[in-house]
């Protein structure tokens, strides 16, 4: 079946701008793989721009011009501070509903673009990532292609670490937001572009599932470090231009503190190429530090750079090289952590040294603490249900055990919690093989008796564990990660009990897992089934 859009004559489905800048042997290769698009070229148009190059890119893209006038068209600008002028006059020539940015390096898989405008047009995503793979031994961004996401955006998920413009963007967001490529950036006019698509973005979809683009390396630009932090500061003022104060924009002003800002102070910090260099990057990252971090954004930092950015900030640049040595050596001790009053801290260089006075919340980390579990068995015994597992914290000993089952009524928000027995299981490790040997628990939840000396009421209770070691609790869904054999079977109501204070009637529980995957029971007051009554 073809569900191509009908679209009239001179309108396309996409649009693929090319810049090129002394590349005529790789734009050859790029052209060529636009060429092989399934999509069709019927319905693709190629926007080809030469950013001032003196070798034979010209040539090759008049060549193709010249082949294929239908769908290749052609220009060329002089090469200027940055690639976004060339951007720029591609962007203006652009009739296709959806355009890609690609540099003459890059390659397109040969379902690429058809994929890509499937999933723009299934899910009426205004941008579109295709899974990006590396044509050499430079590295791509990976974290936001781990599966097919057919509805995201830059908040909840991990697209916004990818701020190249190689991404399908449709056309009536760029005109309807007036996004163009910056021209008075020496690097960076593509994260401005594509961060201001993102937050645009009514929905974001990705393409996880296969590669789309083979990522040639990044041209060669002659980035100071001065420019990195320039690049940070103009980046932080411009998400906080558009979005209000909260959680969605420490989110992305924590992306730009870590990559661009962090980077930048690490080299500076350890390079000893250029003092002055050095110093200027400091004192400005200082100044941006001080007046454009939000305390909410500097707090989902890794508490390394968080501690090197307070350092900065209070002008200790000496023990600021102290922890980015620090962060750099790859033979460091293993760094302790210590558990007070149900808080993890994490012991790095400066933790409680009187001479800094950085604050303990500089070092938390209890948030950044991860339970395993694992729902095992769960089964009947009259109006009792058992329940077998383990749970534990990766980064705590399994010592001072307090975990709970709890049992939330979802509407009322009414609870009851039940201990659990801990049961020894030399064989528990976490993920770096270390033993969690008193992880696995069993639990009797009487439904039949509460705490109120009552039975569980009618209602929706959905289950979990409080999982607490050391003093640490975390709560998390039970069942959501369940044995391969746990039967999840659909079973009949198990009766509790006459239901209080209503003659004839009885109190029953249905089990079954949720949409999140947990573990609920469904309580209801009922007639006793024939014969029971």
């Amino acid at each position: 079946m073809n569900t191509a859009v009908a679209l009239p004559a001179d309108i396309k489905d996409v649009s693929v701008a090319v810049r090129a800048s002394n590349q005529a042997r790789a734009l050859e290769a790029c052209l060529a793989s636009l060429l092989d698009q399934t999509i069709g070229t019927d319905r693709l148009e190629i926007i080809g721009v030469d950013d001032g190059s003196t070798d034979e890119s010209g040539s090759v893209l008049a060549r193709a011009a010249h082949q294929y006038p239908s769908f290749v068209r052609i220009g060329q600008v002089s090469h200027g501070l940055s690639p976004a002028a060339a951007r720029n006059w591609a962007l203006s020539q652009v009739r296709g509903r959806y355009v890609i940015f690609l540099e003459a390096t890059d390659r397109l898989v040969p379902d690429a673009l058809q994929r890509m405008v499937a999933a723009a047009d299934a899910n009426e995503a205004d941008v579109v990532l295709g899974k990006l793979e590396s044509s050499g031994r430079h590295t791509v961004p990976t974290a936001m292609f781990r599966k097919n996401q057919a509805h995201t955006d830059a908040y909840s998920s991990r697209v916004y670490w990818s701020l190249t413009p190689d991404k399908l963007f449709r056309t009536s967001l760029l005109q309807r937001r007036g996004l163009v490529f910056p021209t008075d950036m020496p690097i960076g006019d593509e994260q401005v572009f594509t961060a201001g698509a993102f937050m645009g973005a009514d929905s974001v979809s990705v393409v996880g599932d296969a590669t789309c683009v083979v990522k040639g390396p990044a041209p060669a630009q002659r980035a100071t470090l001065p420019d990195q932090v320039a690049l940070a500061s103009r980046m932080l003022a411009l998400v906080a231009s558009q979005l209000p104060e909260g959680p969605r924009r420490d989110r992305l002003q924590a992306r730009h503190l870590e990559v661009e800002l962090g980077r930048a102070t690490a080299q500076a910090l350890l390079s000893t190429a250029d003092p002055a260099e050095r110093d200027q990057t400091l004192w400005a990252a200082a100044e941006v530090l001080r007046a454009q971090a939000a305390p909410g954004a500097l707090a989902l930092l890794p508490r390394m750079v968080a501690v090197r950015f307070a350092l900065l900030a209070q002008g200790r640049f000496a023990e600021a090289q102290q922890i980015a040595a620090f962060e750099a050596d790859k033979d460091r001790p293993v760094v302790r952590k210590t558990v007070e009053n149900g808080r993890v801290f994490t012991t790095l260089p400066f933790f409680r040294d009187p001479q800094v006075g950085l604050p303990d919340e500089l070092f938390d980390i209890t948030g950044d603490m991860t339970v395993s579990q694992q729902l095992q068995k769960a089964r009947w015994d009259g109006p009792m249900l058992l329940l077998d597992g383990y749970a534990f914290f990766e980064q705590l000993s399994t010592k001072e055990r307090a975990t709970r089952v709890v049992l939330r009524e979802r509407t009322s928000g009414a609870q009851e919690t039940h201990a659990v027995t801990a049961r020894r299981d030399d064989t528990l490790v976490n993920a770096k093989g270390k033993p969690r040997a008193m992880g696995r628990f069993s639990a009797r939840v009487n439904l039949a008796q509460t705490s109120s000396g009552w039975p569980l009421p009618p209602g929706t209770w959905d289950l979990y564990l409080s999982v607490s070691f050391e003093g640490v609790t975390q709560e998390v869904r039970l069942g959501t990660r369940r044995a391969a054999d746990l039967d999840t079977t659909a079973r009949m109501p198990v009766r509790i009990s006459d239901a209080p204070g209503t003659q004839g009637l009885e109190l029953a529980a249905t089990p079954y897992y949720a949409e999140d995957g947990g573990l609920t029971l469904e309580v209801v007051q009922r007639a006793p089934l024939p014969g029971r009554a």
